[in-house]
């Protein structure tokens, strides 16, 4: 076999690039994790009178409706993280960690995908609405580390939703401004979502797929034990670590969004009032679930709780707003008055209400019957005598 030794030669090459691969992809995820997640605060902060941040001097709209903060008082720490410094929003390089995206590439793809979206949704057309919310969120965007530019739309649906898409273009449903109960509720929602365009998820996540799929391909290759082995291995670990990344993500986002939404004056503590419907629909949707006998068998399987989580993309909403209780006591210096509602929202709501409302119209001579016709029925008249 004359090929023999070049075969050999090649498999060693491949042995040592495989285990050079891997031992790169730790070292990747450890410095992409300690980016997003800084263990040593930078600076101290003077608790009891803090740097007057040029964001709270932004102009408050006239027809805002202020109010006392809701928040228990608690002691903030002394320490804050720099990354998550509310003073410095704007200043703190949020987004930033292993990503094969620019800025202007990942705008490009927001893009695509909104002309996508678009072609197939129907719109709220109302300019009285879709001016209100376009004002809400360019203040949230105003007040938050966007770089980009943001496009946001009104879905005429009945769903209580609001998503975003790489690049700076948010998407609300009209449903969920009729289900919020105030401004500050929607623009948490909102804020929540304009929070994962700034720290760049999507990208990021889909940076980590693309980089194992790439290392991974030569696994297929090498075969024997060693290869099926690290191959199985790999499949197994990087979903699970994807998953870890999406709900980190969703904690930043959680955590972003109340630092927005207080830097543009609202009251923090309403985005915990929507948290906690969400968590009430859940638990209905848990109810309904319990009615179901395999739905009872797998919750008695052994750590059924823990697998739960470990492949779970999101929180626990129980476990978010626990987390966003305590972010709001320890990162968010007390104030006096927060923006909990306007008129503004309120007549919002009355003109989506009122474009809602069912109409009746009176069948004109020449209609095609289509349907079944109702009649007016006669008064009954007492028969003759």
């Amino acid at each position: 076999m004359p090929n023999l030794p070049l075969r050999l030669d090649c498999q060693a090459r491949l042995a040592i690039w495989i285990s050079t691969a891997l031992l790169f992809i730790p070292v990747s995820f450890y410095t992409a994790k300690a980016q997003d997640h800084p263990e040593k605060p930078s600076q101290e902060i003077d608790q009891e009178s803090p740097p007057a941040s040029p964001l709270e001097t932004a102009e408050q709209p006239t027809a805002s409706v202020a109010a006392p903060s809701t928040a228990v008082p608690v002691a903030k720490t002394s320490r804050r993280p720099a990354k998550y410094d509310v003073d410095h929003i704007g200043q703190r390089g949020i987004g930033k960690g292993m990503n094969l995206y620019s800025l202007e590439r990942e705008r490009a793809l927001g893009e695509e995908l909104a002309r996508t979206i678009d072609r197939h949704t129907k719109f709220v057309s109302d300019p009285v609405i879709t001016d209100y919310v376009n004002r809400v969120g360019q203040k949230l965007v105003r007040n938050s580390d966007a770089q980009v530019p943001f496009t946001i739309k009104i879905i005429d649906s009945q769903d209580i939703r609001t998503f975003s898409l790489p690049g700076g273009f948010l998407y609300v449903d009209k449903g969920l401004i009729l289900a919020v109960d105030s401004e500050a509720e929607l623009a948490g929602m909102m804020a929540h979502e304009i929070a994962h365009v700034v720290a760049r998820h999507a990208t990021r996540s889909a940076t980590r797929r693309y980089t194992w799929d790439a290392l991974s391909v030569p696994l297929r290759y090498f075969g024997g034990p060693i290869g099926l082995g690290l191959s199985s291995l790999g499949g197994l670990g990087v979903p699970l670590s994807l998953k870890k990344f999406n709900r980190d993500a969703e904690s930043e986002a959680d955590l972003l969004g109340i630092e927005y939404e207080y830097a543009a004056g609202y009251d923090p503590e309403a985005f915990i009032v929507a948290l906690e419907k969400l968590s009430n629909r859940e638990a209905g949707m848990r109810h309904r679930l319990a009615r179901m006998p395999f739905y009872n068998f797998i919750t008695r399987i052994p750590w059924h709780s823990g697998v739960a989580r470990a492949y779970s993309s999101y929180p626990l909403t129980e476990d978010r707003i626990k987390k966003v209780q305590s972010n709001i006591s320890t990162l968010l210096p007390n104030r006096k008055e927060y923006i909990l509602d306007t008129s503004e929202f309120q007549e919002v709501q009355s003109r989506l209400s009122w474009s809602d409302r069912p109409i009746l119209r009176r069948r004109a001579p020449g209609d095609r019957l289509d349907g079944p016709i109702l009649h007016r029925g006669k008064p009954d008249v007492p028969p003759p005598a």
